[in-house]
């Protein structure tokens, strides 16, 4: 017993430092004392995971549109009921695997040990919200996108999320329709993320939102000044942040898994498509960001990771999202200027995450 300890130990020790077969082959080692893959489970995470990304943005979009004075609303209880969703799945598979003789702390299939913790850590979000706003009411703006008790509900959330990505590391899926769990856990995780920066979402490039022109008064030419220095600042963020959301989650899954054809552009268009709708104000916003998501998708699919396709994703994005948003919302505000370098910027981030996610030991000079 104790050689084969040894034996195993040695193995992962060597794993660190090896390629990615000997990692997968240390990923054996360390799993082999749990279930196999549960496919059932990784559609009912999966969904789950869906459902919260879809639920914490209709909560926001209810935040957005109604004074909430209550802990038990519609759109708390949609979020949460995701959340339940989670529990009851994770608790059917604890015991079921249980009778089949594994430990409790062993009775998950492997990957999803995160997914537990996730549960506990929003369990415990939860409840110190609901003790929070019953104590002190509810919060607006930053206030309730930085809210302690809410940061630990989406870490919770978060590693829920990733137990399917982690699954489908171990398992390497071929097909789409096995894929597909892996795919829709991705894009959960990243509209997850759009909530924790979905105050640069939006470009806020099209016309209509155009700062108003210093020279418009005189008077107060310097506040207008900085207000519109604020606003293109705010819009060029936008462009930086996203573009580096979507450059590096789509040059995780290229590098990390043989993306079927489809695959990208499904978890570009769910990984988007809940922001896009909480976020926007008119039907053109919501079409360029689906009309973006799609385009960034397909060429994402028909490309070979790489420096091409890292600057091609992030930049067909925002050409799409800026030509859609200039022909549906009566132009944009921005220069030509502004626009062009904004495309190459976004290109570029992706290029820069690329020489990182490809960086080799043995490599560096």
């Amino acid at each position: 017993m104790r050689r084969t300890q040894d034996r195993a130990r040695a193995s992962i020790r060597y794993s660190r430092r090896g390629d990615s077969k000997s990692r997968t082959n240390s990923l054996v080692v360390q799993t082999s004392n749990v279930p196999s893959q549960s496919v059932l489970y990784d559609w009912a995470i999966a969904i789950a995971s869906l459902w919260l990304g879809a639920g914490i943005f209709v909560d926001t979009w209810h935040h957005f549109h109604h004074d909430v004075e209550t802990f038990f609303e519609p759109a708390h209880g949609l979020l949460y009921a995701g959340l339940l969703a989670a529990y009851v799945c994770t608790a059917v598979v604890l015991v079921h695997y249980h009778r089949r003789g594994y430990p409790w702390r062993q009775a998950l299939p492997a990957g999803y040990g995160v997914t537990l913790a996730g549960l506990v850590i929003g369990l415990a979000g939860g409840l110190a919200d609901l003790i929070k706003h019953s104590l002190w009411g509810f919060e607006e703006g930053f206030n309730a996108l930085l809210s302690p008790t809410h940061l630990l509900i989406g870490a919770g959330m978060f590693l829920i999320c990733a137990g399917p990505i982690r699954a489908a590391q171990i398992h390497r899926p071929r097909t789409l329709a096995a894929q597909l769990p892996l795919l829709i856990a991705a894009a959960s995780l990243l509209e997850l993320l759009h909530w924790g920066t979905q105050f640069i979402f939006v470009s806020e490039a099209a016309r209509m939102n155009a700062p108003l022109i210093p020279a418009s008064s005189p008077r107060d030419a310097l506040t207008l000044l900085t207000l519109a220095y604020y606003k293109q600042g705010i819009g060029l963020l936008a462009v930086l942040v996203q573009s580096l959301l979507l450059a590096g989650f789509a040059l995780y899954l290229k590098h990390r898994f043989d993306l079927r054809p489809g695959a990208l552009t499904l978890f570009m268009l769910l990984g988007n498509v809940f922001v896009a709708g909480a976020h926007s104000n008119d039907a053109g916003q919501f079409a360029a960001v689906v009309a973006a998501s799609l385009a960034c998708g397909i060429v994402g699919d028909a490309l070979r990771a790489g420096y091409v396709f890292a600057f091609a994703v992030p930049a067909v994005y925002w050409s799409v999202y800026l030509a859609v948003l200039a022909a549906t919302m009566g132009g944009i505000w921005w220069t030509p200027d502004v626009t062009a370098g904004s495309i190459l910027f976004a290109g570029l981030v992706g290029a820069f995450l690329n020489a990182l996610c490809n960086a080799q030991p043995r490599a560096v000079r």
